[in-house]
Protein backbone atom coordinates (compact mmCIF):
# COMPACT_ATOMS: atom_id res chain seq x y z
CA UNK A 1 0.00 0.00 0.00
CA UNK A 2 1.46 3.02 -0.95
CA UNK A 3 1.83 6.37 1.18
CA UNK A 4 -1.28 8.14 -1.17
CA UNK A 5 -3.22 5.47 -0.59
CA UNK A 6 -2.82 5.92 3.64
CA UNK A 7 -3.14 10.04 3.41
CA UNK A 8 -6.25 10.20 0.89
CA UNK A 9 -9.03 8.99 3.45
CA UNK A 10 -8.16 11.89 5.55
CA UNK A 11 -7.60 14.86 2.89
CA UNK A 12 -11.50 13.71 1.89
CA UNK A 13 -12.21 14.02 5.70
CA UNK A 14 -10.34 17.60 5.82
CA UNK A 15 -12.15 18.87 2.80
CA UNK A 16 -15.74 18.02 4.41
CA UNK A 17 -14.67 19.49 7.99
CA UNK A 18 -13.86 22.84 5.72
CA UNK A 19 -16.53 23.01 2.81
CA UNK A 20 -19.68 22.76 5.36
CA UNK A 21 -19.01 25.78 7.21
CA UNK A 22 -18.38 27.96 4.28
CA UNK A 23 -21.48 26.69 2.62
CA UNK A 24 -23.26 27.34 5.68
CA UNK A 25 -21.51 30.61 5.84
CA UNK A 26 -22.26 31.63 2.53
CA UNK A 27 -25.79 30.78 3.37
CA UNK A 28 -26.29 32.86 5.74
CA UNK A 29 -24.72 35.67 3.81
CA UNK A 30 -27.22 35.59 1.09
CA UNK A 31 -29.97 35.76 3.41
CA UNK A 32 -28.73 38.80 5.19
CA UNK A 33 -28.21 40.61 1.64
CA UNK A 34 -31.84 39.68 0.98
CA UNK A 35 -33.47 40.46 4.26
CA UNK A 36 -31.09 44.12 3.92
CA UNK A 37 -32.59 44.77 0.61
CA UNK A 38 -36.20 44.54 1.78
CA UNK A 39 -35.63 46.55 4.74
CA UNK A 40 -37.21 50.16 3.59
CA UNK A 41 -40.11 47.68 1.91
CA UNK A 42 -40.85 45.62 5.14
CA UNK A 43 -40.78 49.16 7.30
CA UNK A 44 -43.22 50.50 5.12
CA UNK A 45 -46.11 47.69 5.33
CA UNK A 46 -45.48 47.81 9.26
CA UNK A 47 -46.03 51.34 9.32
CA UNK A 48 -49.41 50.98 6.91
CA UNK A 49 -50.57 48.57 9.21
CA UNK A 50 -49.97 50.11 12.80
CA UNK A 51 -53.48 52.30 12.88
CA UNK A 52 -55.96 50.74 15.59
CA UNK A 53 -59.16 50.79 15.02
CA UNK A 54 -61.35 52.34 17.65
CA UNK A 55 -65.11 53.40 18.22
CA UNK A 56 -65.75 56.59 18.62
CA UNK A 57 -68.17 59.34 20.05
CA UNK A 58 -69.23 62.79 18.46
CA UNK A 59 -69.62 65.21 21.41
CA UNK A 60 -72.58 67.41 21.39
CA UNK A 61 -72.87 70.65 23.54
CA UNK A 62 -76.68 70.79 25.38
CA UNK A 63 -78.76 72.19 27.71
CA UNK A 64 -78.42 69.38 30.33
CA UNK A 65 -81.22 68.83 33.35
CA UNK A 66 -79.29 67.24 36.29
CA UNK A 67 -81.48 65.32 38.81
CA UNK A 68 -80.93 63.67 42.18
CA UNK A 69 -82.19 60.08 43.36
CA UNK A 70 -83.51 58.86 46.11
CA UNK A 71 -86.32 56.59 48.04
CA UNK A 72 -88.23 57.31 51.20
CA UNK A 73 -91.40 55.75 51.98
CA UNK A 74 -95.16 57.24 51.52
CA UNK A 75 -96.32 59.12 54.43
CA UNK A 76 -100.00 61.16 54.93
CA UNK A 77 -99.72 65.01 55.12
CA UNK A 78 -102.75 65.47 57.26
CA UNK A 79 -102.39 63.25 60.41
CA UNK A 80 -105.26 63.50 62.93
CA UNK A 81 -106.48 61.98 66.53
CA UNK A 82 -110.27 62.02 66.42
CA UNK A 83 -110.94 62.94 69.73
CA UNK A 84 -114.11 63.16 71.65
CA UNK A 85 -115.24 66.98 72.66
CA UNK A 86 -118.04 66.18 74.86
CA UNK A 87 -118.53 63.13 77.41
CA UNK A 88 -121.17 60.31 77.01
CA UNK A 89 -122.48 56.82 75.77
CA UNK A 90 -121.69 56.24 72.48
CA UNK A 91 -124.73 54.96 70.41
CA UNK A 92 -123.44 54.36 66.51
CA UNK A 93 -120.01 53.72 65.36
CA UNK A 94 -119.87 53.74 61.32
CA UNK A 95 -118.90 50.95 59.52
CA UNK A 96 -115.84 52.60 57.84
CA UNK A 97 -114.57 53.46 61.11
CA UNK A 98 -112.07 50.54 61.67
CA UNK A 99 -108.47 50.02 61.08
CA UNK A 100 -108.28 50.96 56.94
CA UNK A 101 -111.72 52.08 56.42
CA UNK A 102 -112.57 54.92 54.22
CA UNK A 103 -114.69 58.31 54.77
CA UNK A 104 -115.32 60.92 53.03
CA UNK A 105 -115.69 64.64 54.43
CA UNK A 106 -118.68 64.95 56.52
CA UNK A 107 -119.25 61.57 56.51
CA UNK A 108 -120.59 61.00 60.18
CA UNK A 109 -118.13 58.73 62.22
CA UNK A 110 -119.34 58.33 65.69
CA UNK A 111 -122.70 59.54 67.99
CA UNK A 112 -122.84 60.07 71.20
CA UNK A 113 -126.01 59.96 73.36
CA UNK A 114 -127.50 63.67 72.39
CA UNK A 115 -130.49 63.47 75.12
CA UNK A 116 -128.63 65.02 78.24
CA UNK A 117 -127.27 67.32 75.90
CA UNK A 118 -130.82 67.99 74.64
CA UNK A 119 -132.45 68.67 77.90
CA UNK A 120 -129.35 71.74 78.25
CA UNK A 121 -130.45 73.02 75.31
CA UNK A 122 -134.13 73.44 75.85
CA UNK A 123 -133.57 74.75 79.20
CA UNK A 124 -130.60 77.39 77.53
CA UNK A 125 -133.09 78.27 75.15
CA UNK A 126 -136.05 78.95 77.86
CA UNK A 127 -133.77 80.49 79.84
CA UNK A 128 -133.01 82.76 76.66
CA UNK A 129 -136.56 83.35 76.22
CA UNK A 130 -137.07 84.69 79.53
CA UNK A 131 -133.83 87.25 79.42
CA UNK A 132 -135.09 88.50 76.13
CA UNK A 133 -139.06 89.49 77.95
CA UNK A 134 -136.82 90.86 80.52
CA UNK A 135 -135.09 92.65 79.05
CA UNK A 136 -137.54 94.32 76.83
CA UNK A 137 -139.31 95.26 80.15
CA UNK A 138 -136.38 97.18 81.42
CA UNK A 139 -135.54 99.18 78.48
CA UNK A 140 -139.17 99.91 78.24
CA UNK A 141 -139.22 101.19 81.97
CA UNK A 142 -136.38 102.61 81.49
CA UNK A 143 -137.71 104.96 78.39
CA UNK A 144 -140.70 105.92 80.45
CA UNK A 145 -138.96 106.80 83.27
CA UNK A 146 -136.87 109.32 81.07
CA UNK A 147 -139.69 110.77 79.38
CA UNK A 148 -140.98 111.44 83.28
CA UNK A 149 -138.05 112.85 84.16
CA UNK A 150 -138.29 115.54 82.06
CA UNK A 151 -141.02 116.70 83.50
CA UNK A 152 -139.66 116.43 86.65
CA UNK A 153 -142.00 113.54 87.49
CA UNK A 154 -139.18 111.13 88.70
CA UNK A 155 -136.35 111.44 91.28
CA UNK A 156 -132.76 111.10 89.90
CA UNK A 157 -132.25 107.66 91.94
CA UNK A 158 -135.40 106.22 90.69
CA UNK A 159 -133.82 106.96 86.82
CA UNK A 160 -130.41 105.53 87.91
CA UNK A 161 -132.32 102.87 89.40
CA UNK A 162 -134.09 102.65 86.25
CA UNK A 163 -130.94 102.39 83.96
CA UNK A 164 -129.34 99.89 86.15
CA UNK A 165 -131.99 97.04 85.68
CA UNK A 166 -132.13 98.24 81.98
CA UNK A 167 -128.57 97.37 81.84
CA UNK A 168 -128.24 94.32 84.44
CA UNK A 169 -131.60 92.44 81.94
CA UNK A 170 -129.31 93.34 78.30
CA UNK A 171 -126.42 91.52 80.14
CA UNK A 172 -128.94 88.61 81.20
CA UNK A 173 -129.86 88.35 77.42
CA UNK A 174 -126.66 88.25 76.55
CA UNK A 175 -125.18 85.59 79.11
CA UNK A 176 -128.13 83.62 78.13
CA UNK A 177 -127.48 84.01 74.32
CA UNK A 178 -123.73 82.18 74.90
CA UNK A 179 -125.35 79.89 76.73
CA UNK A 180 -127.69 78.53 74.30
CA UNK A 181 -124.87 78.64 72.06
CA UNK A 182 -122.46 76.73 73.91
CA UNK A 183 -125.50 73.96 74.20
CA UNK A 184 -126.00 74.14 70.71
CA UNK A 185 -122.75 73.79 70.14
CA UNK A 186 -122.43 70.86 72.35
CA UNK A 187 -124.98 69.00 70.94
CA UNK A 188 -123.72 69.39 67.17
CA UNK A 189 -120.45 67.53 68.92
CA UNK A 190 -122.53 64.51 69.71
CA UNK A 191 -122.67 63.53 66.44
CA UNK A 192 -118.53 63.69 65.18
CA UNK A 193 -118.16 63.67 61.44
CA UNK A 194 -114.75 63.02 59.31
CA UNK A 195 -112.63 66.50 58.54
CA UNK A 196 -111.66 65.81 55.15
CA UNK A 197 -111.44 62.12 52.82
CA UNK A 198 -109.18 60.30 54.29
CA UNK A 199 -108.50 56.32 56.02
CA UNK A 200 -108.95 54.78 59.41
CA UNK A 201 -105.10 54.49 60.79
CA UNK A 202 -106.57 52.61 63.91
CA UNK A 203 -109.29 53.13 66.42
CA UNK A 204 -110.47 52.70 69.97
CA UNK A 205 -114.13 53.15 70.26
CA UNK A 206 -117.20 50.44 70.14
CA UNK A 207 -120.74 50.75 70.57
CA UNK A 208 -122.15 51.08 74.64
CA UNK A 209 -118.44 52.70 75.13
CA UNK A 210 -118.75 55.34 77.87
CA UNK A 211 -116.17 58.06 76.16
CA UNK A 212 -115.03 60.92 78.58
CA UNK A 213 -114.44 64.45 76.78
CA UNK A 214 -111.01 64.21 75.43
CA UNK A 215 -110.32 60.59 74.97
CA UNK A 216 -108.97 59.32 71.31
CA UNK A 217 -111.34 57.45 69.76
CA UNK A 218 -109.69 56.98 66.32
CA UNK A 219 -106.55 58.08 64.69
CA UNK A 220 -107.40 59.30 60.78
CA UNK A 221 -105.20 60.60 57.89
CA UNK A 222 -105.67 61.66 54.64
CA UNK A 223 -105.79 60.69 51.00
CA UNK A 224 -105.50 62.96 49.16
CA UNK A 225 -102.41 65.16 50.23
CA UNK A 226 -99.94 62.24 50.75
CA UNK A 227 -95.70 63.13 50.84
CA UNK A 228 -92.57 61.24 51.06
CA UNK A 229 -89.38 61.81 53.34
CA UNK A 230 -86.58 61.96 51.17
CA UNK A 231 -82.56 61.54 52.80
CA UNK A 232 -80.45 63.31 50.70
CA UNK A 233 -76.79 63.54 50.80
CA UNK A 234 -74.93 66.56 51.11
CA UNK A 235 -72.96 66.42 48.11
CA UNK A 236 -76.56 65.90 46.43
CA UNK A 237 -77.77 69.09 47.50
CA UNK A 238 -75.62 70.95 45.49
CA UNK A 239 -77.43 69.67 42.34
CA UNK A 240 -80.95 71.26 43.46
CA UNK A 241 -82.24 74.62 43.03
CA UNK A 242 -80.52 77.04 45.84
CA UNK A 243 -84.02 78.26 47.11
CA UNK A 244 -84.78 75.06 49.17
CA UNK A 245 -81.31 75.60 50.85
CA UNK A 246 -81.78 79.18 51.70
CA UNK A 247 -85.20 79.47 52.44
CA UNK A 248 -86.54 75.55 53.12
CA UNK A 249 -89.77 76.23 51.20
CA UNK A 250 -91.01 76.26 47.67
CA UNK A 251 -94.58 77.46 46.11
CA UNK A 252 -96.40 74.88 44.74
CA UNK A 253 -95.66 76.51 41.03
CA UNK A 254 -92.11 76.66 41.49
CA UNK A 255 -91.32 73.59 42.99
CA UNK A 256 -89.24 71.24 41.16
CA UNK A 257 -90.86 67.58 40.01
CA UNK A 258 -90.19 64.53 41.59
CA UNK A 259 -91.03 61.31 39.52
CA UNK A 260 -92.18 58.80 41.93
CA UNK A 261 -91.85 55.01 41.22
CA UNK A 262 -92.27 51.10 42.89
CA UNK A 263 -93.57 47.89 42.03
CA UNK A 264 -96.49 47.22 43.77
CA UNK A 265 -99.79 43.95 43.44
CA UNK A 266 -97.46 42.86 40.81
CA UNK A 267 -96.71 46.00 38.76
CA UNK A 268 -94.66 48.89 37.97
CA UNK A 269 -96.49 51.81 39.17
CA UNK A 270 -95.42 56.14 38.78
CA UNK A 271 -96.76 58.92 40.57
CA UNK A 272 -96.22 62.58 40.22
CA UNK A 273 -95.15 65.37 42.78
CA UNK A 274 -93.35 67.98 43.44
CA UNK A 275 -91.15 68.92 46.38
CA UNK A 276 -92.14 71.13 48.76
CA UNK A 277 -89.86 71.79 51.20
CA UNK A 278 -86.38 71.04 53.14
CA UNK A 279 -86.22 70.05 56.77
CA UNK A 280 -82.77 71.75 57.09
CA UNK A 281 -81.60 70.26 60.12
CA UNK A 282 -78.67 67.64 59.36
CA UNK A 283 -79.29 64.12 60.70
CA UNK A 284 -76.99 63.49 63.53
CA UNK A 285 -76.65 60.12 62.92
CA UNK A 286 -77.17 60.00 59.15
CA UNK A 287 -75.56 63.26 58.27
CA UNK A 288 -78.28 63.49 55.56
CA UNK A 289 -80.83 65.96 54.99
CA UNK A 290 -84.26 65.40 54.56
CA UNK A 291 -86.58 67.04 51.91
CA UNK A 292 -90.35 65.96 51.61
CA UNK A 293 -91.81 65.81 48.42
CA UNK A 294 -95.74 66.20 47.76
CA UNK A 295 -97.56 63.74 45.90
CA UNK A 296 -99.87 65.39 43.54
CA UNK A 297 -102.41 62.86 42.60
CA UNK A 298 -102.64 59.58 44.60
CA UNK A 299 -103.86 57.47 41.30
CA UNK A 300 -101.10 55.50 39.25
CA UNK A 301 -101.52 55.17 35.66
CA UNK A 302 -103.11 52.15 36.40
CA UNK A 303 -105.74 53.41 38.72
CA UNK A 304 -103.88 52.56 41.65
CA UNK A 305 -103.94 54.52 45.22
CA UNK A 306 -100.77 54.95 46.80
CA UNK A 307 -100.49 53.30 50.02
CA UNK A 308 -99.09 54.62 52.71
CA UNK A 309 -96.29 53.27 53.98
CA UNK A 310 -94.97 52.38 50.25
CA UNK A 311 -91.23 52.34 49.20
CA UNK A 312 -90.91 54.34 47.02
CA UNK A 313 -87.81 55.03 44.50
CA UNK A 314 -87.90 59.15 43.54
CA UNK A 315 -86.27 61.14 40.86
CA UNK A 316 -85.83 64.96 42.14
CA UNK A 317 -85.63 67.74 38.70
CA UNK A 318 -82.42 69.73 39.73
CA UNK A 319 -80.36 72.70 38.31
CA UNK A 320 -79.68 73.39 34.66
CA UNK A 321 -76.35 73.56 32.64
CA UNK A 322 -75.84 75.21 29.56
CA UNK A 323 -72.99 74.05 27.03
CA UNK A 324 -72.49 70.67 29.25
CA UNK A 325 -71.52 67.07 26.92
CA UNK A 326 -72.75 63.75 28.19
CA UNK A 327 -70.38 60.69 27.53
CA UNK A 328 -69.58 57.46 28.92
CA UNK A 329 -68.19 56.83 31.98
CA UNK A 330 -65.53 54.67 30.57
CA UNK A 331 -64.23 57.07 28.10
CA UNK A 332 -62.80 59.14 31.20
CA UNK A 333 -59.24 57.99 31.57
CA UNK A 334 -57.41 58.64 34.95
CA UNK A 335 -56.73 62.28 36.08
CA UNK A 336 -60.12 63.31 34.25
CA UNK A 337 -58.28 62.60 30.73
CA UNK A 338 -60.23 61.91 27.41
CA UNK A 339 -58.73 60.90 24.22
CA UNK A 340 -59.53 63.02 21.62
CA UNK A 341 -59.48 62.29 17.76
CA UNK A 342 -58.11 64.59 16.01
CA UNK A 343 -58.93 65.51 12.28
CA UNK A 344 -56.04 63.53 10.97
CA UNK A 345 -57.13 60.61 12.88
CA UNK A 346 -54.60 60.98 15.78
CA UNK A 347 -54.87 60.21 19.04
CA UNK A 348 -54.47 63.39 21.68
CA UNK A 349 -54.99 63.26 25.47
CA UNK A 350 -57.21 66.09 27.03
CA UNK A 351 -57.72 67.44 30.26
CA UNK A 352 -61.99 67.75 31.06
CA UNK A 353 -64.00 69.40 34.21
CA UNK A 354 -66.03 66.65 35.44
CA UNK A 355 -69.46 68.32 36.92
CA UNK A 356 -70.85 64.78 37.68
CA UNK A 357 -70.09 61.14 37.74
CA UNK A 358 -73.34 59.20 36.88
CA UNK A 359 -74.29 55.34 36.64
CA UNK A 360 -73.13 54.84 33.46
CA UNK A 361 -72.40 58.52 32.42
CA UNK A 362 -70.18 61.64 33.13
CA UNK A 363 -71.47 65.24 32.95
CA UNK A 364 -68.64 67.17 31.06
CA UNK A 365 -68.66 71.40 31.84
CA UNK A 366 -65.28 72.21 29.89
CA UNK A 367 -62.48 70.69 27.87
CA UNK A 368 -65.02 69.23 24.72
CA UNK A 369 -66.09 71.46 21.58
CA UNK A 370 -69.56 69.95 19.56
CA UNK A 371 -68.12 68.07 16.72
CA UNK A 372 -64.87 66.78 18.37
CA UNK A 373 -64.56 63.19 18.55
CA UNK A 374 -63.43 61.02 21.54
CA UNK A 375 -62.26 57.33 21.63
CA UNK A 376 -64.40 54.98 23.81
CA UNK A 377 -62.10 51.62 22.87
CA UNK A 378 -60.38 50.62 26.07
CA UNK A 379 -56.69 50.81 24.83
CA UNK A 380 -54.41 49.64 27.22
CA UNK A 381 -51.52 51.41 25.60
CA UNK A 382 -51.78 54.84 24.14
CA UNK A 383 -49.50 57.13 23.04
CA UNK A 384 -49.88 60.55 22.64
CA UNK A 385 -50.22 61.09 18.43
CA UNK A 386 -50.79 57.31 17.94
CA UNK A 387 -52.65 57.11 14.77
CA UNK A 388 -56.12 55.08 14.43
CA UNK A 389 -59.25 54.91 12.39
CA UNK A 390 -63.12 54.70 13.16
CA UNK A 391 -64.46 51.48 13.54
CA UNK A 392 -68.27 53.39 13.46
Amino acid sequence: MSNEDIRGPSRAWLRQRVAYPLAFIAAAAVITAVLLGSESELDTTIGENTAIAVRSLEITLETVVLSVRSEGTVQPSIKTNLVAQVSGEVVYVNDALRAGGRFSAGDSLLRIDPQDYEHANLQATAKLQRAAAEADYFSAENKRLIALSKQDMVSESQLRDAHRAADVAQAGLLDAQVQLSNTQLNLSRTNITAPYDGRVASEQVDIGQFMARGGVIAQLYATEQLEVRLPLADSQLGFLDPLILETGIYTYNAAPRVSLSASYAGKKHGWNGKLLRSEGAIDRQSRVVYVVAQVDDPKSQHGIDLPVGLFLEAEISGITVENAAVIPRSAVREGNRVLVISSDNTLHFRQIEVLRYENESVVVTSGLATGERICLSPLQYVVDGMSVTLAN
